[in-house]
């Protein structure tokens, strides 16, 4: 499991930095449908070249921050209903063994999403708000079946793979009991904020895991609110329903 989340922070790190040298290796003269700029255009033509350009990385802004779940071949396998709620989609694990909602720009990486031995699905998705320069990260570990003396087992070993050391809080919803908390802290890339829960089935041996990391891009300056950024975990983590098999 600690495999999983170094490649999700991985991932993320490449997305990021992929993002960042982009942005950084924009020139003054670029090609413009296809055609270099010519250095002894006309006075009219290369004010034509420039609005050309400007109109260019306007729409690669615009497709980057619109680049959506419904245009990436991977994750529109996993989607089910494309019209649940304004932003987001319902998706379901390809052992179809839980739903939840995914942001209509959450990405499912097919790197990062594993199914072992018919009977535990990994799934890791991230989704970006390029307006205020952050991140998120959503990793899932779903168990169609698992032993109940375990269960505390489970729940901590989970806390030593978030890094969490208090008490869990507990819920109950959707017919699941739910363990979750939150906390915020900083490592070389910048400050992060990370939600997570255990969902255990009321009435059979399913269980889920869930972990929701946000954090700032390529460590460019940004503000983290424990109390935002939970109330977006927190939805994404009630959403979820175990299916009966």
């Amino acid at each position: 499991m600690k495999a999983w989340l170094r490649l999700s922070t991985l991932c993320a790190v490449l997305i990021i930095v992929g993002c960042n040298t982009a942005n950084n290796q924009q020139k003054p003269e670029e090609e413009v449908n296809g055609e270099e700029t010519q250095e002894d255009s006309s006075t009219e033509q290369m004010l034509e070249d420039d609005e050309a350009e400007q109109e260019g990385k306007s729409e690669g802004v615009e497709n980057n921050e619109d680049f959506l779940a419904v245009e990436d071949e991977f994750t529109k396998e996993f989607l089910v209903d494309t019209d649940v709620e304004p932003g987001f989609h319902q998706m379901r694990g390809k052992l179809d063994g839980f739903e939840m909602v995914i942001p209509e720009n959450g990405i499912i990486s097919d790197l990062l999403h594993d199914i072992e031995n018919d009977a535990i699905e990994t799934l890791i998705y991230t989704f970006n708000n390029f307006s205020e320069r952050k991140l998120h990260d959503v990793k899932l570990m779903y168990y169609k079946k698992y032993p109940e003396e375990v269960k505390q087992n489970y729940l901590n070993v989970f806390k030593t793979e978030v890094g969490f050391d208090g008490e869990y809080q507990y819920a109950e919803a959707n017919v699941l009991e739910m363990y979750y908390g939150s906390f915020e802290n900083e490592d070389k890339y910048g400050p992060y904020m990370r939600y997570f829960g255990y969902l255990f089935a009321e009435d059979r041996n399913q269980a889920i895991s869930y972990t929701h990391t946000a954090m700032c891009q390529g460590g460019e300056e940004c503000s983290l609110s424990l109390e935002e950024e939970a109330e977006v975990a927190e939805k994404l983590m009630y959403s979820i329903r175990l299916l009966e098999q």
